[in-house]
Parts: C-alpha cells; structure tokens; sequence
C-alpha cells in the first residue's frame, strides 16, 4: 500500500505540472467568474440560478473528463516512451502497483479540483439565490423548486393484469376467437387498460390517487404537482386546458379547485396546499373542459403525473450530483490507463475520446436502433423484420458494456429539485467506479503483466 501512495504522489504531482492540464483548470476558472453575472435565463432569478447551475455544472464535467483523459493517457505512455518506467519496475514495485498508483493519483487530483470547482459553483450559486426578486411567486420557485430535493409519487395504478385476466377469460368462456396467445392477449389489454387509465376524454374527468406522500419536510404547507400532457389531437396553438381539482382522499369532496392553461407535450408544475393531503394519501380530479375543443388530454409515461414533496436538502442533492460526476471521471481515468498498457498516447487518448462519446450518446444510439419501440413495426423498424434480432444482440452490449452518462448524470435533477435517489447512486456506482476498476485491474493488469517494455540486447 505504501508503494502505490508513493507512486499516487508523484502521479498527482506530474498531472499538477502538465500544461494541459493548467490550460483547462484557467479556462474553467474562468467560465465560473464570468457565468454568475452574464447568464439571464428566462429573465427570471430562479431561470438565472438554473442556467447557471446547469451550464456550470456542465462545464466543470466537460472539462474535467477531458483533462483526465489526456492525464490518464499520459501518465503510463511517457514513462514507457521516455523509459523512466524501467526506475521503478527495477525495484520492488508490482506491475499491479503501478497500475492501481497511478489510478490513485488522477483521482485525487480529480477529487481536489471537482471540490474546488464545487465549492465555487456552490458559492455563486447562494449568491444568485439571495439576489433580489422581482415576484414573490419567483422566491417560492427558488425556495420550493429549486433549493431543495424532492421526492416524487405517481398514482396509484388499479390490477390491470387481473382485470385483463378476467376480460379474456370472458372471451374465452364465451366461445370468441382471440386470435393470438391467451398471454399475448393478456398483455395487449393491459397496455390498452393503462392507456385509457392515463387518458381524460372530452368532458370527462378522472380521479388518480397517490400514496406516501411525506409531508415532514414540508415547509409553509405547500407541495407541487408536476404533469406533461398532450391533448389528442393536438390543436394549432398547442394550448392545453386542465380543470385541476383537489379532493378529499376518504370523502372525494372538493378541497381546491384551479385550472391551468399550458403548452402541449411540456412539463408543467404548479403548487397546493398541503392540506390536500390526508396520511399520506391525496386524490386529485382531472376535468377535461369545453375549451379543449373535443380533445383527450393524455398523460405519456410512468412519470408524466407526479406529486412532488421535500425529501431532502438541496446541499445533499448537491453532493450527490458531484459524486456522480467524480465516478464518471474515476471510469474515464480507468478506462485511458487500460488503453495506456499496449498503445500509445494518441490512440489511447482517440480510443477513450471515442468510448466517452458513445457515453454521452447511449440515448440516441438507443433510440436509433428502434429500442423504444413499443410495438415493432418491420415497415418502420430501422432493421426490418430483422428488428428484434438485431436489437436482442445491440441493446444489451449498449446498456451493460458502457455506461450511460445521460443517466448518471445529476444535474438535470438538482436544478429541477428532484432527489438524487439511492438506487441511482448505486447503478452509477457500479457501472463507473466499480467497472472502470475491474476493467483496470483484470484485463489491463493481465496486459500490462505481459508486455514487454525493454528489449533484451544482447
């Protein structure tokens, strides 16, 4: 253990002195002196500190992960170019040794400058926060929204499955054909019970109700509902109509009624009373009124309606993001050393720029080889009838051998005020920190074990 600390400091040192390294350190300085006071957001203070909280985040991500590529890619290859590596494989120091110390040193490089980078994105952040506002409803936004984490409950959904159970068997007693499979059938009433669950038709309305809600963190007895919805059709303007009614979870008589006048197919929030609220339980009415023009408001998606309460501080949201952020770097360093062990800088540093694009890109590669069609269609199937092959063999090599930094990615969360949940801090755990590490050790160790770095002359 001795040895790789020995040769962490001196890897922490030799990324201190590289230029690269500097020049990305000043650019990003220097990014965070100026964001504070040109972004405007939606003119807004609470628009201002979002802006600011993405794009600053964001940079200190971007330009991190690209200093620890070029780091990491250099540590290992100019001590085999300029053969400095024979000093110190002479000695008794493992080939492991060296691996695991010079992963080591990156990451507490990185540690000590994603700590800086946070702790003044952080301060500018409190800074913009206690500017003045022009609206009163701007510092509730800041205050309930934004500064804080908030967990989400979705409604609560009826057995779909035992009513499609019992509508096919129905059938089945009655002598009707079904046409395909008893499962098959199953399955397609399910999705077709769901949807018209999450669909409100024309001059209809709809009751969801939702359990666990916490309300111990919530200050001034105000919670959010979050919703995106779509009205079907869609109308020129885009302007969907919701008669919002807040009812009473045991008796469903009427606590607060409100009606809300967005856009079409975009996240909305809006705030309640708490008092809504009854056990954990609230039941809220959906009101399709007349000024939809005879259209079904639709609500797509597990998380298109949601009841938002405080879960948390928005100072622990905050370390959770930068975590995240540290365990996309320890992977990236892990993965530049791997590539470190049998070729040299420019590739190494081409092969990890490539690996961290794909990253970046899971989503959209996804979406482009038809993995979020729910019901594959060969005519517009990217790959035909061939579709569902292809995809059994691509999609899984997408989803486990890279990680997906979109998913990981925190910051989309914290400026929205949602909780950074632990089941999510897991799965980035595992598929970066603990990834990157087995990757180094088994196969980049067992590479650089038997490579050979000097020729014997005789």
């Amino acid at each position: 253990m001795t040895r790789i600390l020995a040769i962490a400091r001196l890897t922490f040192w030799e990324g201190i002195r590289m230029k690269i390294v500097l020049v990305f350190l000043v650019v990003m300085l220097f990014i965070f002196l100026r964001l504070p006071f040109t972004v405007k957001g939606d003119e807004t203070l609470a628009g201002r500190l979002q802006t600011f909280l993405s794009y600053s985040l964001g940079a200190a991500g971007v330009f991190l992960s690209l200093s620890t590529v070029f780091l990491s890619c250099a540590t290992l290859t100019d001590d085999i170019r300029r053969r400095s590596i024979h000093l110190v494989l002479t000695k008794p120091v493992s080939r492991f040794e060296v691996l695991a110390g010079k992963w080591v040193g990156v990451n507490l490089l990185n540690l000590m400058l994603l700590l800086l980078a946070g702790l003044m994105i952080y301060a500018f952040g409190v800074y913009i926060k206690t500017r003045p506002t022009q609206f009163p409803r701007d510092r509730i936004k800041i205050n309930n929204v934004i500064w804080t984490a908030r967990g989400a409950a979705v409604p609560t959904e009826p057995d779909f499955r035992q009513m499609a159970r019992e509508r096919i068997d129905k059938k089945i007693k009655a002598g009707e054909s079904l046409g395909v499979s008893r499962a098959l059938a199953i399955a397609n009433t399910v999705h077709q019970l769901r949807e018209r669950w999450r669909s409100v038709p024309p001059l209809g309305r709809r009751v969801y109700e939702f359990t666990n809600v916490d309300l111990s963190k919530a200050a001034g007895g105000i919670i959010q509902v979050s919703f995106k919805a779509r009205a079907v059709p869609t109308h020129a303007d885009e302007i969907l109509y919701i008669q919002w009614v807040m009812l009473d979870p045991e008796t469903h008589a009427p606590l607060q009624v409100l009606t809300t006048q967005e856009r079409s197919a975009v996240r909305h929030e809006f705030l309640i009373k708490a008092n809504a609220v009854k056990d954990g339980k609230i039941a809220i009415g959906v009101a399709n009124p007349p000024a939809n023009r005879n259209s079904t408001i639709y609500f797509e998606g597990d998380d298109a309606f949601q009841v938002l309460y405080p879960e948390s501080s928005f100072e622990v949201n905050y370390v959770n993001t930068l975590l995240l952020i540290f365990f996309r770097l320890a992977f990236l360093s892990a993965v530049a050393l791997f590539f470190s062990t049998f070729v040299s800088f420019p590739v190494a540093c081409f092969c990890v720029l490539c690996i961290l694009l794909f990253c970046i890109g899971i989503p959209w590669w996804l979406e482009s080889i038809g993995a979020n069609l729910k019901h594959p269609n060969p005519k517009i199937d990217p790959y035909g009838s061939f579709g569902p092959l292809v995809r059994s063999i691509l999609v899984p090599v997408l989803k486990i051998a890279l990680p997906n930094f979109v998913a990981f990615s925190g910051v989309e969360k914290l400026i929205s005020g949602h909780a950074i949940s632990a089941a999510l801090m897991v799965r980035a755990t595992l598929h970066t920190l603990v990834y990157g590490l087995v990757l180094l050790v088994l196969p980049g160790w067992l590479i650089f074990r038997s490579r050979e770095i000097a020729r014997v002359i005789v």
